[in-house]
């Protein structure tokens, strides 16, 4: 702290005894509260360094000067024990017992100086004469260290400063149970998607001679995202009966199947199966599947109409 000097032993190296030590002529009686709500969500699109929330402590104590006679033992029964380097901030912080959170506080001092304030244990002693006392308001910091995992921080006392013989004392101390929360993940299916057709062009039966497909034609799915890292676009639907890859064609036209890939490697989409899905990273809150659809030659082709009808849903995390 900066205003009293650490000591390796507060009794043998400095001097101090405690039974002859004189009063100080007056002494800090400040304690500060922190309330905060039930649940915080943190999204894992926060990047990692970022602050989290800043709330301040309820309580402004006076401030004023303090005349000791003697040297005075402080001493800092602290909740935490270690602090940690928020990555890419240069900044330390106290790690909390919620996963990717970590927590510094902030105290504001008489002349409106604003310092980090430790919550570890330790002990020191304020040498004899007049000093101004610090300690004027409070405010906590909550920094994301990693992605946060569900978990709850929980009321307790975080730091007592004890004057003396408890003659003075500062605490700081959170007063409600707060849960630290990933927020739920959403994704649907953009408006356009809904009810999609995809109009392929008329083609010959003589294309089908030398090739077994036909017409093929690009078209996106998507899905419009919040807090969800990937999306699962599920495919289905009735298998033409020459071919149980490809999807049944429901209009006139003889022996063609659709033929419905993956544009990303040209890879086949089954109507049921393995190969029924496609995964898609969000990215921007969106998850983008290139599609394409094309006739597809199973059997002697013949010339009529073409409808095929496939149903996608999605599961996303």
């Amino acid at each position: 702290m900066k205003y009293f000097t650490q000591c390796v032993s507060a009794l043998l190296v400095c001097g101090l005894s405690m039974t002859a030590q004189a009063a100080c002529d007056r002494y800090p009686q400040s304690s500060h509260t922190l309330s905060l709500p039930a649940v915080i969500e943190v999204p894992d699109s926060l990047p990692v360094g970022s602050v989290i929330l800043r709330k301040a402590f309820d309580g402004i104590a006076p401030g004023f000067k303090i005349t000791c006679p003697t040297a005075t033992l402080r001493q800092f029964a602290g909740h935490w024990t270690s602090l940690i380097e928020v990555p890419g901030t240069g900044i330390t912080a106290h790690p909390t017992y919620v996963p990717g959170v970590a927590l510094k506080v902030m105290v504001r001092d008489a002349s409106g100086l604003v310092y980090p304030h430790s919550l570890i244990s330790t002990s020191g002693v304020m040498p004899a004469g007049t000093t101004a006392h610090s300690n004027v308001s409070a405010e906590v910091i909550f920094y994301k260290t990693a992605p946060v995992e569900n978990a709850t921080l929980h009321a307790t006392n975080w730091l007592y400063e004890r004057w003396a013989t408890d003659q003075g004392y500062f605490s700081l101390t959170l007063v409600t149970d707060t849960r630290f929360v990933k927020p739920a993940a959403t994704c649907d299916l953009a408006a356009g998607d809904v009810n999609r057709t995809v109009a392929l062009p008329t083609v010959r039966v003589g294309d089908f001679r030398t090739a077994t497909s036909a017409g093929a034609t690009p078209f996106d799915l998507s899905a419009n995202c919040s807090n969800a890292s990937n999306v699962t676009f599920q495919f289905s639907g009735t298998a033409d009966s020459g071919d149980a890859s490809r999807f049944a064609n429901t209009g006139s036209a003889g022996g063609l199947g659709l033929w419905l890939y993956a544009r990303s490697n040209n890879t086949t989409i089954h109507p049921s199966g393995t190969d029924s899905s496609r995964t898609v990273t969000v990215s921007n809150n969106r998850a983008v599947l290139p599609l394409g659809a094309a006739y597809f030659k199973t059997g002697t082709v013949a010339p009529g109409t073409f409808a095929s009808t496939a149903t996608v849903s999605i599961t996303y995390n």
